[in-house]
């Protein structure tokens, strides 16, 4: 028996966890539930000859009777597809709020609208007017909500049609006049996109944030819009679907931004322009892997490289291809470093020109000018030199003429900032007969300064 008496409390315990559970998913429903507003949506109200407002029916005149109804069923529509309101059209109202004795038709907008908000707790009310002007029909709605205990005014919109025939195209008009351009009841088309900026310089391997802004036809932004982003040379930048652009080789890309819309019109895209930079100035720190004739031990060279920021010459188009202005032709680069630096990336690789002077204390400069092609992980240049002799503590110093190969990877520090470690490899020809060719290897460290 106490068995049985242990099993049946088992299962009463069951059965009220099972009740209770049920009585709080039940609240949560009813909370969600009553947490939303209350909209009335009233028949709109029709002018008599006089100019008086009054009910559409006594008019008498079946267009307006039926526009005064289409106009309410499609406001409604749209707020019930919003789905953040309550929405009670004219005849719900009826039915669930007001007392068969009351006729609306009879009250002015605002009289309606106070009668509503203050005795029968609606939050918001829309109500409006109607009007045949010849041939032409004017639609007025008008939105209220209690401010501070008055019923006011928040919202107003007014549209016109040709025809009758005209006027349900007009609702998502009058919606997005009505409500504030955070509220989209309706989802309104992406008339333009901008881009804050529309041009950047971009370090190699860095990131940045594009910021876009989408605006509808009336110049409002656009809540929440969706974005596609294009990037015109993928080698060079890449944008993810979030619109975050990484450089991944110097050079120049053309960011292409499009709004999405769920309607049919979206406007032309934006564009950014996005120049990837080297970094301009770095120091090294090394040494030699290969042991050098007559020199014990392993020297330490010092380091700097330099990448100038200099426009590479453009190919020159025929006169039936382009007009080339004076002030075209003036600003072209001429300084010699220009000319240098365009000859030795043209022959050597389609890279960046770096300046490599390196020099070890007490016996020798090398001055190079090396070819480099860099990425957002690593770099790999070739380049000629020549080397300088300094004062020498064993008389063997010498000039000669050097062909560089570097390949190097670096470790990104700071967004200006590079940790760079390189291997280097130089075939030395000496100008005098009475010394052989010979290469060596060195290893450097240091870092790399971005602008």
């Amino acid at each position: 028996m106490e068995n049985l008496s242990g099993e049946r409390g088992e299962i009463m315990g069951k059965y009220v966890k099972l009740l209770i559970l049920s009585i709080l998913i039940c609240a949560v429903a009813a909370g969600s539930v009553s947490a939303q507003e209350k909209v009335a949506v009233l028949n709109l109200q029709a002018y008599d000859g006089q100019g008086n407002l009054m009910d559409p029916v006594a008019v008498g005149k079946a267009d307006l009777v039926s526009i005064s109804r289409i106009v309410a069923l499609g406001v409604t529509s749209r707020l019930v597809q919003y789905g953040q309101f309550e929405v009670l059209d004219e005849i719900t109202l009826y039915e669930k709020v007001l007392a068969p004795d009351i006729d609306l038709a009879q009250l002015s907008p605002y009289e309606q609208a106070d009668l509503l908000l203050r005795q029968y707790q609606i939050d918001q009310v829309i109500t409006g007017s109607i009007a045949m002007l010849q041939n032409t029909v004017v639609i007025g709605v008008q939105r209220f909500m209690l401010v501070d205990g008055e019923t006011s005014l928040v919202g107003s919109a007014m549209v016109d049609a040709a025809k009758a025939t005209d006027t349900p195209a007009q609702i998502d008009n009058l919606l997005n006049y009505l409500y504030p351009a955070d509220i989209q009841v309706v989802e309104r088309p992406i008339d333009q996109v901008f881009l804050s900026p529309n041009q950047i310089r971009l370090n190699l391997g860095a990131s940045h944030q594009i910021v876009a802004y989408a605006l509808d036809n009336l110049g409002r932004p656009i809540a929440d819009p969706d974005y596609l982003y294009v990037s015109s040379d993928e080698a060079k930048v890449i944008v993810n679907e979030k619109g975050v652009l990484t450089g991944l080789q110097p050079g120049t890309a053309t960011i292409t931004v499009r709004g999405i819309s769920g309607t049919t019109r979206s406007g032309p895209p934006a564009t950014m322009t996005v120049t990837v930079v080297p970094p301009t100035l770095g120091f090294r720190i090394g040494t030699l892997l290969t042991q050098r004739e007559g020199i014990e031990g392993r020297p330490i060279s010092l380091g700097l490289r330099l990448t100038p920021s200099l426009e590479q010459s453009q190919p020159k188009t025929s006169q039936s291809q382009t007009q080339t202005s004076p002030a075209a032709l003036a600003s072209e680069p001429s300084n010699p470093l220009t000319m240098i630096s365009t000859f030795f990336s043209s022959l050597l690789t389609n890279g960046l020109m770096t300046i490599d002077v390196d020099f070890e204390p007490t016996r020798e400069m090398m001055f190079a000018f090396n070819g480099v092609q860099r990425s957002s992980t690593g770099y790999i240049g070739t380049g000629v030199g020549y080397i300088f002799p300094l004062d020498s503590v064993d008389g063997s110093s010498y000039s000669a003429f050097a062909l560089r190969f570097t390949m190097g990877t670096q470790l990104r520090a700071t967004n200006r900032l590079s940790v760079p470690s390189e291997v280097v490899i130089d075939m030395i020809f000496p100008t005098s007969g009475t010394v052989k060719p010979s290469f060596r290897i060195g290893v450097n460290a240091g870092f790399d300064l971005f602008p």
